[in-house]
């Protein structure tokens, strides 16, 4: 079965990115925005999900996407966003944005090999480039989609007893299944229920589960939320942009990858293109590094991060321990492989560094540029078949392959496997039709009835003791040298 991120990967090609989600941001620059002199966002996938320490900005880039259309001539019942919703002039901030602010939107076309430009900006009291804007059906999730209704003083809580029913909605099976498989709950039925009294009218959310019914006045934040954020995007039109704040709020941590994984599948199905804010690795797991972006503020104004998450840079910056010196790698193989090399080498200089799996190559650079920003002391390390980049204090593996393939493919390394678990690599590899490197750990594991880690150690042991040291002593020499 393909991965669903990469089918939706593959949607968002720019050959197929027009045909399946239509005018879709390609990008925003962002000018003069609560200390954004010169921001750029790409957006490399349809969902993005934005994260960085509180005031870095998430929110601000979020609010600026919905002000890049214009309402559909054939939708009703939504909103046209403008810039000024989010950011009013008023005594407490008479000045929210500079006197020369303005936005860039970069919009997908018709034509794989251009792009559409347009810049709204800042002329005198008022705001220009509206008129020439794509259209598009834009929502703007964020607290309020769902207040619980003892909060609101709704009509459901104070007039409760003097309460009529009114029409009730059906919510389609599909949407129950999904709510419950977010929540991992299992829902006989939910419906919306409109209420009365007198002139008010209202909708209640109602759920039936283990025999028992009751509406939202009894979920709790996060159930309910859900509920309404699932509804709103099944029902949406297609190819619509959401901007999301924080939709992992009041969830449990299964339930917050369980929502990244919905918001793939919707986005497969129904080719929405997503904007979101959030503090939560867990729903940043759940997302390929395409997805993610950091934002990270300092003196010198906001800068982007792409392939990087907050909670990455946390990992990185806290370890329980302090170490002199961060050294950044792809993934778990990488890891487990230059932690091998340097014990061969220097195993003391084990005790003065913390490896890092942060990736893959662009997650690599990126990390790279962040720690280089921060001016904390760095040096990555990433596969061969890329090469180095000296400048930004990136070095490679020895070879010419990825690691994965450097270590299965080498001669030695298949004799011992062979002879240890009667399996051949080779062939293995292409009967099973295994391209993709990430994959050979796994499937040689299955075949040999064997733990991964097991396997990939004493894969990694054996092309170590084949290469010998003076392969990779140098690269562990480098490393050496950059210990502050």
């Amino acid at each position: 079965m393909s991965d669903p991120r990469d089918d939706l990967h593959s949607k968002f090609l720019p050959l197929n990115r027009y045909a399946n989600f239509g005018p879709a941001l390609k990008s925003i620059r962002i000018q003069g925005f609560r200390g954004m002199n010169d921001l750029l966002v790409d957006f490399q996938f349809p969902i993005t999900a934005i994260s960085g320490l509180n005031g870095a900005g998430k929110s601000t880039v979020g609010q600026l996407c919905l002000g890049g259309y214009k309402k559909p001539t054939t939708v009703t019942g939504i909103k046209r966003f403008y810039i000024r919703d989010f950011f009013p002039a008023s005594a407490a901030d008479p000045n929210p944005f500079g006197p020369n602010s303005s936005v860039i939107f970069e919009y997908n076309t018709t034509d794989a090999e251009i792009t559409q430009m347009l810049t709204v900006a800042r002329a005198n009291t008022e705001w220009s480039g509206y008129k020439r804007q794509p259209e598009r059906s834009c929502y703007y999730i964020g607290f309020t989609i769902y207040i619980p209704k003892v909060e609101q003083r709704d009509l459901s809580i104070y007039r409760g007893s003097r309460l009529t029913l009114g029409v009730k909605r059906l919510i389609p099976d599909e949407v129950r299944e999904k709510v419950g498989r977010i929540l991992g709950q299992q829902y006989n039925a939910m419906h919306f229920q409109g209420i009365k009294h007198g002139l008010r009218q209202g909708e209640l959310g109602i759920a039936s589960r283990f025999g028992a019914q009751y509406s939202e006045n009894n979920m709790g934040f996060g159930e309910g939320r859900t509920l309404y954020l699932v509804n709103l995007l099944e029902n949406s039109p297609e190819q619509s942009l959401f901007v999301i704040e924080e939709p992992e709020t009041s969830l449990h941590e299964n339930a917050q990858f369980e929502l990244g994984k919905y918001l793939i599948d919707v986005c497969n199905r129904r080719h929405h293109q997503i904007v979101m804010t959030t503090h939560s690795s867990t729903l940043l797991n759940a997302l390929p590094s395409d997805a993610r972006v950091m934002l990270h503020r300092d003196a010198q104004g906001v800068e982007s991060f792409p392939q990087m998450s907050a909670a990455r840079a946390r990992s990185i910056l806290s370890a329980g321990r302090q170490r002199e010196l961060s050294v950044l790698v792809e993934d778990t193989f990488a890891k487990l492989l230059l932690t091998e090399m340097i014990r061969r080498i220097d195993r003391e200089l084990l005790r003065c560094i913390d490896i890092h799996d942060v990736g893959d190559k662009k997650a690599v650079r990126m990390c790279a540029l962040f720690m280089k920003r921060i001016n904390k002391p760095y040096i990555a390390v990433r596969d061969p078949d890329v090469g180095p980049d000296p400048a930004n204090g990136i070095l490679s593996f020895p070879g010419t392959h990825p690691p994965e393939h450097e270590v299965y493919l080498n001669k030695d390394v298949q004799i011992h496997i062979n002879a240890e678990f009667g399996i051949d690599v080779a062939h293995i590899l292409v009967q099973r039709e295994v391209t993709n490197h990430h994959e050979f750990t796994k499937v040689l594991a299955e075949e040999a009835s064997a733990l991964p880690d097991y396997l990939r150690t004493l894969a990694i042991r054996c092309y170590l003791d084949s290469i010998e040291n003076q392969a990779f002593q140098p690269l562990v020499a480098l490393i050496q040298g950059h210990l502050p």
